[in-house]
């Protein structure tokens, strides 16, 4: 792993940008954010998150929540309208109650799968404008590393406080317990964020 992977910062003599031009890129996100949402992918960008999320199967109920980044009920409705329209099944976990396990279908999987080439036919030609566009490929991705680090970081920071604050809680909440019943790569366990 390098020294930026490890502490997320730069090497050392890497130029730092200017804050006109980290606000400037804010800007361009923004507008990228905005670019995709209206593309008619026939799924809502929440939406899409959370079908490739669980096209992943690799992330806790926790990291779900963490990585689409919206609250509770804004997950239970974006579950709910999947789980009607046949993109997703839920599933009661046998040994705990509190647990549903969501899994994409057949049909789910198919949406991705349109919303994925929506996009892809959407950023293409805006793309193809770019002198380089394999590395703005690269830098996206390369920035998406830089924010999983970063959230990674600020989660065992977070963990670290609770655990001085409360120790016995924080060893009932270690990760290293029994899975639930039920762990499949297509499913994913949701504990409290959706109410059956």
């Amino acid at each position: 792993m390098s020294t930026e992977e490890a502490t997320g910062q730069p090497p050392a003599g890497s130029p730092i940008p200017d804050d006109g031009d980290v606000i400037a890129a804010v800007r361009t996100l923004s507008r990228l954010g905005r670019f995709i949402e209206r593309t008619d992918s026939g799924l809502s960008l929440p939406q899409f998150r959370l079908l490739s999320l669980l096209a992943a199967g690799d992330e806790s109920s926790t990291a779900l929540a963490q990585r689409l980044a919206v609250s509770k009920p804004t997950i239970s409705n974006a579950v709910d309208t999947l789980v009607e329209q046949g993109h997703l099944r839920r599933r009661s976990d046998t040994g705990d109650r509190r647990v549903t396990w969501l899994q994409i279908t057949a049909s789910g999987q198919a949406a991705l799968g349109r919303a994925e080439r929506a996009y892809l036919d959407r950023m293409r030609p805006v793309l193809a404008r770019l002198g380089d566009p394999t590395g703005v490929v690269a830098s996206v991705a390369a920035l998406a590393a830089a924010l999983d680090a970063d959230r990674a970081a600020r989660r065992a920071t977070d963990l670290a406080r609770r655990a001085q604050a409360d120790p016995a809680a924080e060893r009932a909440r270690a990760p290293d317990r029994p899975a639930p019943s039920q762990p499949s790569t297509s499913s994913i366990p949701l504990k409290g964020a959706v109410t059956e």
